[in-house]
């Protein structure tokens, strides 16, 4: 392991403690998904932006923004774009629900 990454992980280790003590407050989380990741989820379903916007009720705007790099999808969000990349269909059934 290098030691880039180790410092990394243990500073991670060590703040996740200190939240879990109550000592310091959590950070807003972010999970990385690339532009051209979120780019490849919606081209693997074969929809435009505003299609794929429209689908699966997301700002067409905020789509945009994550896929040119502008804005980052908070853990939430990024969870619902690798729930569509797995199985689009199950969710656009659901969303009709």
């Amino acid at each position: 392991m290098n030691d880039k990454l180790f410092n990394e992980l243990d500073a991670n280790l060590k703040e996740a403690v200190r939240v879990a003590r109550g000592t310091k407050a959590p950070k807003s989380v972010y999970v990385v998904l690339k532009p051209a990741e979120i780019r490849a989820i919606r081209n693997s379903v074969g929809m435009s932006q505003s299609v794929f916007a429209s689908t699966f009720r997301l700002s067409l705007d905020t789509l945009k923004g994550w896929e040119q790099g502008k804005r980052k999808p908070d853990a939430a969000a990024a969870n619902f774009l690798r729930m569509i990349k797995a199985n689009p269909e199950f969710v656009q059934r659901t969303l009709a629900a």
